[in-house]
């Protein structure tokens, strides 16, 4: 048995405890938060049996073998590396840090101290993508070309807001931009047999709102390939949370990839494979358990190894994920000085 100890006490510290009720592998065994108080409450309402003043005395608690981080993006970094030099394995949520250079300093440690260390793109171990790619590779679409992938949503422009906020990585490239990149360079890197893509060229356009985050992004990416992809991400706009990829003889759309079944707490999803030749096809895919308890499950069965495998977010991907993320900000920036 796995056993947790996470950090952080807000909804989706709440949603991940709450999925591991549902395993059979891992078990939450002590919490903590940005106060004494918060932890104590959220270990009362989640049923977990112990709770920590702070992250020190968690990372001090020798039950936790495992450590999940929920903090706000910032704090990232700091959590990682501490739970690192405790020698607890780490599944860290996206972005694992604000950048290229601050992610490559956590993966060297976890190196370092052979820990097992995973950025937190749950979709990446569903079996949705497995049957996705299943159907890719068999040919269902023809030759792939492009991908269309979009991430976003209206939440209200709070100053105070994280989403909003510049000092806590706000804006939708950092908090959800990271998915619709991961999914094309994956879909890119299947176009050219290989685990993931980089793109050779990135432009950006969008909104940087009144708080001075982007609010609106999109990016068109271009592979060596010649395969293509364009990318959205939102905090202030309804787009939606689709992907589609596009074959030479139909596409395949998936209503909401990123959050499987559009709740995190959800067993069913699917897809839908449009061919040139024929009626449209559903796939429907019914996991076991929710999605935050197969991605702890995946820890658990990871182990002994540091580093995940594909199509789960390897340390390569993990790193040339940020990568794009940070030229398609610098990208947005310089279009929003013209």
């Amino acid at each position: 048995m796995l056993r947790w100890g996470v950090i952080g006490t807000g909804s989706i510290a709440t949603d991940f405890c709450a999925a591991l009720r549902h395993s059979s592998l891992c078990v939450v065994a002590n919490v903590a938060g940005s106060s004494g108080d918060k932890a104590h409450a959220f270990a009362g309402r989640c049923g977990i049996p112990r709770w920590s003043e702070g992250v020190r005395q968690l990372l001090d608690d020798e039950s936790v073998d495992a450590v999940y981080i929920a903090t706000p993006h910032p704090s990232h970094e700091e959590h990682a590396l501490a739970a690192i030099a405790a020698g607890r394995h780490v599944l860290c949520e996206k972005p694992l840090t604000l950048d290229e250079r601050s992610a490559a300093r956590v993966i060297a440690s976890a190196r370092r101290h052979g820990v097992f260390l995973m950025e937190a793109f749950m979709y990446r171990c569903h079996p949705l993508l497995r049957a996705l790619l299943a159907r890719i590779e068999d040919g269902a679409i023809g030759g792939i070309r492009h991908v269309r992938a979009d991430f976003g949503f209206r939440a209200p422009r709070l100053a105070r807001h994280r989403l909003f906020s510049s000092t806590l990585g706000g804006g939708s490239i950092l908090d959800v931009g990271g998915y619709p990149v991961s999914f094309a360079r994956l879909i890119a890197g299947v176009a050219e047999g290989a685990p993931f893509a980089e793109p050779v060229a990135v432009t950006a356009s969008g909104l940087i709102g009144p708080t001075g985050v982007d609010e609106l992004a999109s990016a068109q990416l271009m592979f060596a390939s010649g395969f293509t992809a364009s990318v959205t991400s939102a905090v202030s706009y309804e787009i939606g949370t689709s992907a589609v990829v596009f074959g030479e003889r139909g596409r395949i759309v998936l209503p909401n990839p990123w959050i499987p079944g559009g709740c995190r707490q959800s067993l069913e999803t699917g897809f839908t494979i449009h061919r040139d030749d024929g009626e449209p096809e559903t796939v429907t895919i019914r996991a076991e358990k929710p999605t935050y308890a197969i991605e702890a499950d995946y820890v658990a069965t990871a182990l002994p190894a540091v580093e995940p495998e594909w199509p789960a977010m390897s340390w390569a991907d993990t790193l040339g994920n940020l990568r794009v993320m940070d030229a398609w900000s610098a990208s947005l920036r310089a279009q929003a000085q013209l």
